[in-house]
């Protein structure tokens, strides 16, 4: 199979679908902050078309017992092997007979990925361990790429002449040296959606001349038509890539520095509500965005090629029913409500500090067998309840 980047650009469907998505943003902005339409009927929506939602039905889940394990090593991902191996019953020669999915950061994919080089060429299956397919987590993909993202617009807090998403915090009454933390992903990426809504509701009230003072907590009413035109307008001005290329040409700096801010972090804004809605046709695009953004952003030297290669195998390579099996694969809705999904990872990360919580709080004399053989095997009764 020839690859060739063709295959990460949108398609004329997809290019459709993008403009929905910022115009459902647009207009969800439009009817949090400022005004109402008489006729939603005939308005934009303020949700985007679906694309490929999977089920919501609350899945069966297992915990196996908490592994002893090397962290970060090859070594480490053998162990685990082993480890499920025996928890589950299955002999050797059953376990890698068949498909085994399972996901992981990106530490522990390129992990497996060494022991599996390691031990190729080989026929045996034991050895080669083909049957094994990693897949990138989804929340940490978010994670670590908003991150990504939001260091390159930060700017610099300490020259007061900059324009970087740093003033947008302050001016939203958050301290820009609290912004991108590394224990708390969910935080910065909330920081994003509101720096990007603040962004739109500006953009919005210029196109509607209005001024704060006349924003309060009635919203005004608009007709339909006006409602769909003034979305138009702000898309049209601020949204598309004419606009970022008109801005360059007329060397308005701190005008082109805004409407790319605006471009990246709706990427981020959608990925998140697209996980939420457990669309992962709509997550599939971004990943495509970001397969060509990791190419240039700093710090994701390895997602960089990581990223577009799920991208092929989840769109391209794989057969068909095992593309729709794998993507179904990366979200989950642990209440089965619709709307309420997570990433899977994301969903073990809340596991794991359950499980630190108790290790933390239960004095000295806290044994890492009670955490073994208890309590990651009833995490579930605390964690769901």
């Amino acid at each position: 199979m020839e690859l060739n980047p063709t295959m990460f650009l949108p398609t004329l469907p997809e290019q459709e679908h993008d403009k929905k998505v910022w115009k459902s943003q647009i207009a969800k902005v439009l009817k949090e902050q400022i005004a109402e339409s008489t006729d939603e009927d005939l308005s934009i929506p303020t949700s985007p078309p679906e694309i490929e939602v999977i089920s919501h039905a609350a899945p069966d889940l297992h915990m196996l017992k908490l592994m002893d394990a090397f962290d970060n090593s090859a070594e480490g991902i053998g162990q685990v092997f082993e480890s499920i191996i025996q928890q589950t019953g299955l002999t050797g020669d059953q376990f890698f007979a068949q498909l085994q999915p399972m996901d992981g950061d990106l530490a522990t994919i390129q992990n497996f990925n060494c022991l599996r080089n390691q031990r190729a060429p080989s026929s045996v299956p034991e050895y080669c361990m083909n049957n094994i397919v990693f897949q990138l987590g989804a929340s940490h993909t978010l994670w670590n790429i908003s991150s990504a993202i939001f260091s390159h617009h930060i700017g610099d807090p300490s020259n007061m002449l900059d324009c970087g998403a740093w003033q947008h915090l302050e001016a939203l009454g958050f301290a820009a040296h609290k912004a991108i933390q590394k224990k708390d992903f969910t935080l910065m990426v909330n920081q994003m959606e509101r720096i990007f809504e603040a962004l739109l509701c500006y953009c919005l009230m210029v196109k509607l001349d209005l001024n704060l003072g006349k924003l309060g907590e009635e919203r005004l009413k608009l007709p339909a038509n006006r409602w769909n035109s003034t979305v138009d307008e702000v898309y049209d001005s601020y949204c598309t890539s004419r606009a970022r290329r008109d801005a360059v040409e007329a060397k308005n700096t701190k005008l082109s520095n805004t409407l790319l801010l605006l471009h990246d972090f709706s990427t981020v804004v959608e990925a998140k509500q697209s996980m939420k809605a457990g669309d992962v046709g709509r997550l599939m695009l971004i990943w495509k965005k970001w397969s060509f953004m990791c190419q240039s952003l700093n710090g994701l030297t390895h997602y960089a090629t990581y990223l577009p290669r799920s991208v092929l195998l989840l769109d391209c390579i794989l057969p068909l029913s095992m593309r729709k099996y794998l993507r179904h694969n990366l979200l989950i809705s642990p209440s089965g409500r619709a709307d309420h999904f997570l990433p899977k990872d994301n969903w073990l990360e809340i596991q794991n500090y359950w499980l630190k919580h108790f290790f933390n709080k239960g004095g000295q004399g806290t044994q890492v067998e009670q955490l073994q053989n208890i309590y990651s095997l009833n995490i579930f009764t605390v964690s769901i309840s």
